[in-house]
């Protein structure tokens, strides 16, 4: 029977489950309080679904139990970090305070990010730099999910971006989008429930498009706005693939787990 589960407790388990893994508590309480915060923003594609996720790339090494985040290269405003497949959580929480610090010391700043992995709603993060008195632009590239335009084989990523901008007495001002019809977790929440997905959000293996939900999750995700969506998706793999030294295209692969995000780009 369906029943209500509080944040506390969802909060609770999450950390403690993460951190049988060998996790640090600080750290396994930032991811649990990533899930639950979109469990509480009304986005259950990445809240708690992700967690078996994330466990399984723990328990199989392809994530690092405990994050040693590394500079590779600094320049002042400029810096580059090689985040060792820590949990993506972890290493973006530290290039987003990375750069707020040197945002405030020079005016502007840009981190790169190689190495890392999903770290949940992107909103997340920007909102933490504009509640620090900054503008943040953050960009991922992601596993395949859509073809290029007019193709049916997947080769580049739901690819999503957020800006945050501080607005006084207001709060926050935040944008976080995909650039897909939809986020790739909103159709694994489908599967999830047995519900179908919406029209012109995914076609199935061979092109045609699909509202059955298992059929999307073999087939391919839309691009937002047709063409543009794809365009965007592509240069966003170009800033946070390429330019981080990264994989990208249909070399940017989750090893095992739901596919979601390898490389954080610019902060």
């Amino acid at each position: 029977m369906p029943h209500t589960v509080g944040a506390a407790d969802l909060f609770g388990f999450a950390a403690a489950t993460t951190e049988t893994h060998g996790v640090p508590a600080e750290d396994a309480g930032l991811l649990a309080d990533t899930l639950v915060t979109a469990e509480l923003s009304g986005h259950p594609s990445h809240g708690m679904l992700r967690l078996s996720g994330y466990l399984d790339r723990l328990a199989n090494g392809a994530t690092a139990a405990v994050a040693a985040p590394r500079t590779v290269s600094y320049n002042g405003a400029v810096l580059v970090v090689d985040g060792h497949d820590g949990l993506g959580q972890v290493l973006t929480a530290h290039t987003v305070a990375q750069g707020v610090e040197r945002a405030h010391r020079h005016g502007i700043s840009a981190v790169a990010v190689r190495n890392s992995g999903h770290f949940g709603t992107t909103a997340y993060f920007t909102r933490r730099a504009a509640e620090q008195g900054c503008v943040a632009l953050q960009a991922t590239n992601a596993s395949p999910a859509m073809a290029p335009w007019g193709g049916r084989e997947k080769r580049i990523g739901t690819n999503p971006w957020s800006i945050a901008a501080p607005s006084g007495c207001c709060g926050t001002v935040v944008m976080d989008i995909a650039d897909t019809a939809v986020a790739r977790g909103k159709i694994h929440h489908a599967r999830e429930r047995g519900e179908p997905i919406h029209e012109g959000w995914a076609a199935d293996a061979d092109g045609v498009p699909t509202t059955d939900p298992a059929r999307a999750i073999e087939g391919l995700i839309l691009p937002m706005a047709g063409h543009r969506g794809y365009a965007m998706s592509f240069m966003f793999d170009v800033l946070a693939g390429v330019l981080t030294g990264s994989a990208f295209g249909s070399s940017a692969t989750a090893r095992t787990g739901p596919p979601g995000a390898v490389a954080s780009g610019i902060c």
